[in-house]
């Protein structure tokens, strides 16, 4: 049963978790801050609430309202996602809007301690996002390459080149021609960030045609 203190407390819990998560979104400058984060919250800890009272003293099923509430922010994020020719920008604000959304319906029943974990896994994501995807990008994988190219030997030596400076070695490479253009077949040993650098590199040579992974 929901008492007038019960209420209280959750809307409490709701506005310091959602106000935890906005601090960092202000302190980053993004889009959805400290007073978006916290409304949102806590706006789905009311709604939770209105559900389970609504059913406490009326029946009824106590989901029935909580279950709208993913579809309304599921439409307040989408208005955060913006495309710009072909970058798309917002995703992570649209995400977190929803899982903030999501703490605040875990708040709003009861449910504090899962509140309260993914408050802090979502810091640790975002504070420490960059850090865990440079590990990653950091370890060292086989990558496939293909490039196609205009037949020009010169070009196969200056492709050797910029592999080799970035202390890559090719762990094996093929090479054929098809419908008079080099294709370049090559098994490298490197990591997600030496990659990016080197097909940067080689996209500035106007005899390569396409780099295909």
């Amino acid at each position: 049963m929901i008492t007038l203190t019960d209420a209280i407390i959750r809307l409490a819990v709701s506005f310091l978790l959602g106000a935890v998560v906005g601090f960092e979104r202000q302190y980053h400058e993004k889009p959805a801050g400290f007073s978006t984060n916290t409304l949102i919250c806590m706006g789905s800890t009311v709604f939770a609430l209105i559900s389970l009272m609504s059913a406490q003293y009326y029946g009824g099923d106590p989901a029935r309202i909580a279950a709208q509430i993913v579809t309304g922010v599921g439409f307040l994020g989408a208005g955060s996602i913006i495309r710009e020719g072909n970058k798309i920008s917002g995703l992570t604000t649209a995400a977190g809007i929803w899982v903030v959304a999501a703490i605040g319906m875990a708040a709003g029943y009861g449910e504090f301690g899962v509140a309260c974990l993914a408050v802090v896994l979502v810091l640790i994501l975002q504070v420490f996002r960059r850090r865990i995807l440079n590990t990653f990008e950091s370890v060292k994988t086989f990558e496939y390459i293909t490039i196609k190219c205009e037949p020009d030997l010169q070009i196969v030596t200056k492709i050797e080149d910029i592999i080799k400076a970035e202390g890559v070695s090719v762990v094996k490479s093929h090479f054929y021609k098809s419908e008079g253009k080099l294709i370049i077949k090559l098994v490298t040993d490197m990591s997600e960030k030496t990659f990016k650098i080197i097909f940067k590199k080689l996209l500035t040579f106007k005899e390569i045609i396409s780099l295909d992974r």
